[in-house]
Protein backbone atom coordinates (compact mmCIF):
# COMPACT_ATOMS: atom_id res chain seq x y z
CA UNK A 1 0.00 0.00 0.00
CA UNK A 2 1.37 3.40 -0.97
CA UNK A 3 1.85 6.20 1.55
CA UNK A 4 -0.95 8.11 -0.18
CA UNK A 5 -3.34 5.14 0.13
CA UNK A 6 -2.42 4.71 3.78
CA UNK A 7 -3.21 8.35 4.44
CA UNK A 8 -6.62 7.92 2.77
CA UNK A 9 -7.34 4.83 4.87
CA UNK A 10 -6.43 6.68 8.06
CA UNK A 11 -8.71 9.55 7.08
CA UNK A 12 -11.62 7.17 6.29
CA UNK A 13 -11.18 5.26 9.56
CA UNK A 14 -10.97 8.52 11.48
CA UNK A 15 -14.23 9.73 9.93
CA UNK A 16 -15.96 6.41 10.73
CA UNK A 17 -14.70 6.56 14.32
CA UNK A 18 -15.90 10.15 14.74
CA UNK A 19 -19.34 9.17 13.36
CA UNK A 20 -19.60 6.21 15.76
CA UNK A 21 -18.60 8.38 18.72
CA UNK A 22 -21.02 11.08 17.58
CA UNK A 23 -23.93 8.65 17.26
CA UNK A 24 -23.16 7.13 20.67
CA UNK A 25 -22.84 10.57 22.26
CA UNK A 26 -26.10 11.67 20.64
CA UNK A 27 -27.99 8.61 21.86
CA UNK A 28 -26.43 9.00 25.29
CA UNK A 29 -27.45 12.65 25.50
CA UNK A 30 -30.99 11.82 24.35
CA UNK A 31 -31.25 9.05 26.95
CA UNK A 32 -30.09 11.48 29.62
CA UNK A 33 -32.62 14.08 28.50
CA UNK A 34 -35.39 11.48 28.89
CA UNK A 35 -34.21 10.19 32.24
CA UNK A 36 -33.82 13.71 33.60
CA UNK A 37 -37.60 14.05 33.41
CA UNK A 38 -37.87 11.91 36.55
CA UNK A 39 -37.86 13.33 40.04
CA UNK A 40 -34.40 12.81 41.51
CA UNK A 41 -33.13 12.43 45.07
CA UNK A 42 -29.70 11.74 46.52
CA UNK A 43 -28.25 8.27 46.88
CA UNK A 44 -28.24 6.59 50.28
CA UNK A 45 -25.11 5.19 51.86
CA UNK A 46 -25.36 1.74 53.43
CA UNK A 47 -25.25 3.24 56.94
CA UNK A 48 -28.06 5.68 56.10
CA UNK A 49 -30.55 2.82 55.67
CA UNK A 50 -29.14 0.01 57.86
CA UNK A 51 -28.10 -2.02 54.83
CA UNK A 52 -27.19 -5.67 55.53
CA UNK A 53 -24.10 -6.72 53.57
CA UNK A 54 -24.58 -9.38 50.88
CA UNK A 55 -21.96 -11.04 48.70
CA UNK A 56 -24.42 -12.31 46.09
CA UNK A 57 -24.59 -10.93 42.55
CA UNK A 58 -28.11 -9.62 43.06
CA UNK A 59 -29.21 -5.98 43.08
CA UNK A 60 -32.33 -5.20 45.13
CA UNK A 61 -34.38 -2.11 44.29
CA UNK A 62 -37.46 -1.01 46.25
CA UNK A 63 -40.61 -0.20 44.29
CA UNK A 64 -42.82 2.00 46.47
CA UNK A 65 -46.41 2.98 45.74
CA UNK A 66 -47.55 5.90 47.89
CA UNK A 67 -51.17 6.46 48.79
CA UNK A 68 -52.35 9.62 50.55
CA UNK A 69 -56.00 8.56 50.38
CA UNK A 70 -56.35 7.75 54.08
CA UNK A 71 -56.63 11.38 55.18
CA UNK A 72 -53.70 11.73 57.55
CA UNK A 73 -50.58 11.54 55.44
CA UNK A 74 -48.99 9.41 52.73
CA UNK A 75 -48.18 5.77 53.39
CA UNK A 76 -46.26 3.24 51.32
CA UNK A 77 -49.17 0.90 50.59
CA UNK A 78 -47.21 -0.87 47.85
CA UNK A 79 -43.80 -2.18 48.87
CA UNK A 80 -42.05 -4.52 46.48
CA UNK A 81 -38.43 -5.60 46.21
CA UNK A 82 -37.30 -5.91 42.60
CA UNK A 83 -34.36 -8.34 42.64
CA UNK A 84 -32.08 -8.44 39.59
CA UNK A 85 -30.28 -11.82 39.67
CA UNK A 86 -27.36 -11.33 37.29
CA UNK A 87 -25.94 -14.84 37.75
CA UNK A 88 -29.15 -16.51 36.56
CA UNK A 89 -30.59 -13.76 34.33
CA UNK A 90 -33.82 -13.47 36.33
CA UNK A 91 -36.04 -10.75 37.69
CA UNK A 92 -37.84 -11.55 40.95
CA UNK A 93 -40.51 -9.47 42.67
CA UNK A 94 -41.17 -9.80 46.42
CA UNK A 95 -44.34 -8.14 47.73
CA UNK A 96 -44.11 -7.11 51.39
CA UNK A 97 -47.34 -7.01 53.42
CA UNK A 98 -47.84 -3.43 54.57
CA UNK A 99 -49.46 -4.22 57.95
CA UNK A 100 -46.70 -6.40 59.46
CA UNK A 101 -45.36 -5.00 62.74
CA UNK A 102 -41.64 -4.24 62.39
CA UNK A 103 -39.00 -2.27 64.22
CA UNK A 104 -38.60 1.20 62.72
CA UNK A 105 -35.01 2.22 63.55
CA UNK A 106 -35.39 5.89 62.67
CA UNK A 107 -38.33 6.14 65.10
CA UNK A 108 -36.96 3.60 67.61
CA UNK A 109 -40.32 1.88 68.00
CA UNK A 110 -42.44 -0.97 66.67
CA UNK A 111 -45.24 -0.18 64.25
CA UNK A 112 -46.78 -1.42 60.99
CA UNK A 113 -44.37 -1.24 58.06
CA UNK A 114 -46.28 1.15 55.83
CA UNK A 115 -46.18 3.82 58.56
CA UNK A 116 -42.40 4.05 58.08
CA UNK A 117 -42.92 6.27 55.02
CA UNK A 118 -45.49 8.38 56.86
CA UNK A 119 -43.10 8.88 59.79
CA UNK A 120 -39.70 9.09 58.06
CA UNK A 121 -40.13 9.09 54.28
CA UNK A 122 -38.20 6.86 51.88
CA UNK A 123 -35.22 6.64 54.24
CA UNK A 124 -37.50 5.33 56.98
CA UNK A 125 -39.02 2.73 54.66
CA UNK A 126 -35.69 1.43 53.36
CA UNK A 127 -34.22 1.44 56.87
CA UNK A 128 -37.14 -0.63 58.17
CA UNK A 129 -36.97 -3.09 55.27
CA UNK A 130 -33.24 -3.60 55.64
CA UNK A 131 -33.21 -3.77 59.43
CA UNK A 132 -36.03 -6.29 59.76
CA UNK A 133 -35.34 -8.45 56.71
CA UNK A 134 -31.51 -8.34 56.56
CA UNK A 135 -31.56 -6.79 53.08
CA UNK A 136 -29.30 -4.33 51.28
CA UNK A 137 -31.75 -1.97 49.57
CA UNK A 138 -30.31 1.50 48.98
CA UNK A 139 -32.03 2.25 45.64
CA UNK A 140 -35.70 2.88 45.04
CA UNK A 141 -38.33 3.86 42.48
CA UNK A 142 -41.44 5.64 43.77
CA UNK A 143 -44.82 6.51 42.30
CA UNK A 144 -48.06 7.69 43.84
CA UNK A 145 -51.39 5.97 43.22
CA UNK A 146 -52.79 8.90 41.27
CA UNK A 147 -50.01 8.45 38.72
CA UNK A 148 -51.15 4.86 38.00
CA UNK A 149 -54.28 6.26 36.39
CA UNK A 150 -52.26 8.65 34.25
CA UNK A 151 -49.70 6.00 33.22
CA UNK A 152 -52.35 3.46 32.18
CA UNK A 153 -54.17 6.08 30.12
CA UNK A 154 -50.88 7.03 28.42
CA UNK A 155 -50.56 3.35 27.43
CA UNK A 156 -54.11 3.33 26.10
CA UNK A 157 -55.37 0.98 28.81
CA UNK A 158 -54.36 -2.54 29.87
CA UNK A 159 -55.90 -6.01 29.56
CA UNK A 160 -56.54 -7.75 32.90
CA UNK A 161 -58.39 -10.98 33.62
CA UNK A 162 -61.01 -10.42 36.33
CA UNK A 163 -62.87 -12.80 38.59
CA UNK A 164 -66.64 -12.42 38.90
CA UNK A 165 -66.29 -10.58 42.23
CA UNK A 166 -63.60 -8.23 40.86
CA UNK A 167 -65.67 -7.46 37.76
CA UNK A 168 -68.73 -6.86 39.94
CA UNK A 169 -66.78 -4.46 42.17
CA UNK A 170 -65.81 -2.44 39.07
CA UNK A 171 -69.39 -2.43 37.79
CA UNK A 172 -68.58 -4.69 34.84
CA UNK A 173 -70.07 -8.01 33.69
CA UNK A 174 -69.02 -11.50 34.77
CA UNK A 175 -65.58 -13.06 34.95
CA UNK A 176 -63.36 -12.50 31.92
CA UNK A 177 -60.62 -10.38 30.42
CA UNK A 178 -61.36 -6.66 30.23
CA UNK A 179 -59.55 -3.70 28.70
CA UNK A 180 -59.36 -1.30 31.65
CA UNK A 181 -58.70 2.42 31.52
CA UNK A 182 -56.61 4.26 34.10
CA UNK A 183 -59.41 4.91 36.60
CA UNK A 184 -60.61 1.29 36.43
CA UNK A 185 -57.07 -0.06 36.84
CA UNK A 186 -56.45 2.16 39.86
CA UNK A 187 -59.73 1.03 41.42
CA UNK A 188 -58.84 -2.62 40.67
CA UNK A 189 -55.42 -2.30 42.32
CA UNK A 190 -57.05 -0.98 45.52
CA UNK A 191 -59.70 -3.70 45.93
CA UNK A 192 -59.54 -5.59 49.21
CA UNK A 193 -63.16 -5.72 50.41
CA UNK A 194 -64.03 -8.72 48.20
CA UNK A 195 -61.32 -10.95 49.71
CA UNK A 196 -58.13 -9.88 51.54
CA UNK A 197 -55.15 -7.56 51.58
CA UNK A 198 -52.99 -10.42 50.31
CA UNK A 199 -55.17 -10.73 47.22
CA UNK A 200 -54.78 -6.97 46.89
CA UNK A 201 -51.01 -7.48 46.64
CA UNK A 202 -51.65 -10.11 43.96
CA UNK A 203 -53.81 -7.63 42.04
CA UNK A 204 -51.01 -5.08 42.14
CA UNK A 205 -48.69 -7.70 40.65
CA UNK A 206 -51.24 -8.39 37.93
CA UNK A 207 -51.29 -4.68 37.09
CA UNK A 208 -47.49 -4.73 36.77
CA UNK A 209 -47.72 -7.79 34.48
CA UNK A 210 -50.38 -6.06 32.38
CA UNK A 211 -48.26 -2.92 32.04
CA UNK A 212 -45.27 -5.01 30.88
CA UNK A 213 -47.44 -6.97 28.43
CA UNK A 214 -48.84 -3.76 26.94
CA UNK A 215 -45.31 -2.65 26.07
CA UNK A 216 -44.07 -5.86 24.44
CA UNK A 217 -45.28 -5.24 20.88
CA UNK A 218 -44.76 -1.47 20.74
CA UNK A 219 -42.47 0.03 18.13
CA UNK A 220 -39.27 1.75 19.30
CA UNK A 221 -40.79 5.14 18.45
CA UNK A 222 -43.92 4.35 20.49
CA UNK A 223 -41.80 3.21 23.42
CA UNK A 224 -39.75 6.39 23.40
CA UNK A 225 -42.91 8.51 23.35
CA UNK A 226 -44.41 6.48 26.20
CA UNK A 227 -41.22 6.77 28.26
CA UNK A 228 -41.16 10.51 27.64
CA UNK A 229 -44.75 10.82 28.91
CA UNK A 230 -44.45 8.45 31.89
CA UNK A 231 -41.14 9.45 33.49
CA UNK A 232 -42.36 12.73 35.07
CA UNK A 233 -44.60 10.61 37.34
CA UNK A 234 -41.62 8.69 38.75
CA UNK A 235 -39.16 9.54 41.54
CA UNK A 236 -35.90 7.67 42.07
CA UNK A 237 -32.39 7.92 43.46
CA UNK A 238 -30.96 5.78 40.64
CA UNK A 239 -28.46 7.72 38.56
CA UNK A 240 -28.76 7.92 34.78
CA UNK A 241 -25.61 5.83 34.50
CA UNK A 242 -27.04 3.11 36.75
CA UNK A 243 -30.32 3.00 34.81
CA UNK A 244 -28.55 2.73 31.45
CA UNK A 245 -26.28 0.02 32.84
CA UNK A 246 -29.30 -1.95 34.09
CA UNK A 247 -31.10 -1.61 30.76
CA UNK A 248 -28.04 -2.91 28.89
CA UNK A 249 -27.55 -5.84 31.28
CA UNK A 250 -31.24 -6.76 31.30
CA UNK A 251 -31.19 -7.45 27.56
CA UNK A 252 -29.99 -10.96 28.37
CA UNK A 253 -32.68 -11.62 31.01
CA UNK A 254 -35.77 -13.79 30.57
CA UNK A 255 -38.36 -11.02 30.83
CA UNK A 256 -41.24 -13.40 30.03
CA UNK A 257 -40.79 -15.29 33.30
CA UNK A 258 -40.72 -12.86 36.22
CA UNK A 259 -40.90 -14.81 39.50
CA UNK A 260 -43.13 -13.42 42.27
CA UNK A 261 -43.34 -13.95 46.02
CA UNK A 262 -45.23 -12.53 48.98
CA UNK A 263 -44.05 -11.89 52.53
CA UNK A 264 -45.28 -13.62 54.63
CA UNK A 265 -45.46 -16.58 52.26
CA UNK A 266 -48.75 -18.08 53.51
CA UNK A 267 -50.71 -14.86 53.91
CA UNK A 268 -53.16 -14.87 56.80
CA UNK A 269 -52.10 -18.41 57.71
CA UNK A 270 -48.69 -16.95 58.67
CA UNK A 271 -50.25 -14.58 61.23
CA UNK A 272 -50.37 -15.24 64.95
CA UNK A 273 -52.51 -12.28 65.97
CA UNK A 274 -53.30 -8.64 65.23
CA UNK A 275 -52.72 -5.63 67.49
CA UNK A 276 -53.83 -2.03 67.74
CA UNK A 277 -50.85 0.28 68.25
CA UNK A 278 -50.85 4.10 68.45
CA UNK A 279 -54.54 3.98 67.58
CA UNK A 280 -54.08 2.06 64.31
CA UNK A 281 -55.09 -1.46 63.36
CA UNK A 282 -54.68 -4.06 62.01
CA UNK A 283 -51.01 -4.56 62.82
CA UNK A 284 -49.96 -8.16 62.29
CA UNK A 285 -47.75 -10.37 64.45
CA UNK A 286 -46.31 -13.35 62.55
CA UNK A 287 -46.05 -16.89 63.91
CA UNK A 288 -42.46 -17.31 62.68
CA UNK A 289 -40.93 -13.95 61.79
CA UNK A 290 -37.33 -15.19 61.50
CA UNK A 291 -38.41 -18.21 59.44
CA UNK A 292 -40.32 -15.91 57.06
CA UNK A 293 -37.20 -13.76 56.64
CA UNK A 294 -35.14 -16.86 55.83
CA UNK A 295 -37.74 -17.95 53.25
CA UNK A 296 -37.60 -14.48 51.67
CA UNK A 297 -33.82 -14.79 51.35
CA UNK A 298 -34.10 -18.20 49.69
CA UNK A 299 -36.51 -16.73 47.13
CA UNK A 300 -34.30 -13.73 46.36
CA UNK A 301 -30.91 -15.44 46.44
CA UNK A 302 -31.78 -19.06 45.57
CA UNK A 303 -32.49 -22.26 47.47
CA UNK A 304 -28.75 -22.82 47.93
CA UNK A 305 -28.41 -19.62 49.96
CA UNK A 306 -27.04 -20.48 53.42
CA UNK A 307 -28.48 -17.41 55.16
CA UNK A 308 -29.83 -17.75 58.68
CA UNK A 309 -31.58 -14.97 60.57
CA UNK A 310 -29.18 -12.51 62.17
CA UNK A 311 -29.17 -11.51 65.84
CA UNK A 312 -31.03 -8.32 65.05
CA UNK A 313 -33.83 -10.23 63.24
CA UNK A 314 -34.09 -12.67 66.16
CA UNK A 315 -34.28 -9.69 68.55
CA UNK A 316 -37.05 -8.12 66.44
CA UNK A 317 -38.98 -11.39 66.56
CA UNK A 318 -38.59 -11.67 70.32
CA UNK A 319 -39.65 -8.06 70.92
CA UNK A 320 -42.75 -8.35 68.72
CA UNK A 321 -43.87 -11.52 70.51
CA UNK A 322 -43.34 -9.79 73.87
CA UNK A 323 -45.37 -6.83 72.60
CA UNK A 324 -48.20 -9.23 71.76
CA UNK A 325 -47.97 -10.97 75.16
CA UNK A 326 -46.45 -14.26 73.98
Amino acid sequence: MTIKAKKRLVIVLSIVLVLIIGVFAGVNLYADSLLNRMGRTDAFNNDDVYSYESNRNVDNIALLGIDADEGSGARSDVMKIISLDFDNGKIKISSIQRDNIVYQPLMDRYEKLNHAYWRSGVQGTLSSINYNFDLDVTQYVLFDFDSVEEIVDILGGVDIELSASEAGYLGLGGAGTYHLDGAQTLSFSRIRSVDSDYERMSRQNRVIDALISSLKDRSPIDLLNIVDDVLPYIETNLSNGAIKSYVTRLLGFDLSNIEQYQFPKDGYESQLTSLTLYGYSPQYVLKDFSGEVESLHRFIYGEDDDYTASERVLKVEEDILDLAGY
